[in-house]
């Protein structure tokens, strides 16, 4: 099995949360939640490589937005093209259906978490999304 990088299991949780539709409020909850998780040294050195790759956009560019009236997920188009080639997602499927495709190739890739807290919330946003709206979210 191949084990995900850290960086790409803190842009997996982002990845994930974008399609749980998260508000700026969501978005520093998960922050805070990671960090203390995970730890704070290797949270912030995953976070470093992803903001230095332009994956994600960072906890002060996300107030920084909400504070202009304009919302915006961690995650940049570019990260989420990331988890989608990293993980052999189709991009152009019905984002509701996203997190169901997620979970599948999850099951099928042999990709193995590392951080149990990322694997967590992955595991809880699927369940989630699955009891908000049975059936809808599987493809």
């Amino acid at each position: 099995m191949k084990e995900f990088e850290d960086k790409e299991q803190v842009l997996l949780a982002y990845y994930v949360q974008y399609y749980r539709g998260a508000t700026t409020e969501d978005i520093k909850a998960l922050d805070q939640r990671l960090s203390q998780e995970i730890g704070k040294e290797r949270y912030d050195k995953a976070m470093s490589a992803l903001l230095e790759e332009g994956l994600i956009i960072g906890m002060e560019q996300v107030e920084q937005r909400e504070k202009e009236g304009a919302p915006s997920p961690m995650a940049t188009n570019e990260g989420m093209l990331y988890i989608n080639n990293t993980l052999n997602l189709q991009s152009d499927t019905v984002e509701e259906h996203q997190l169901g495709y997620l979970d599948n190739n999850l099951k099928t890739s042999k990709l193995e978490f590392t951080l149990e807290p990322v694997q967590a919330y992955v595991e809880e946003s699927i369940r989630l999304q699955a009891e908000e709206k049975p059936n809808s979210n599987q493809p």
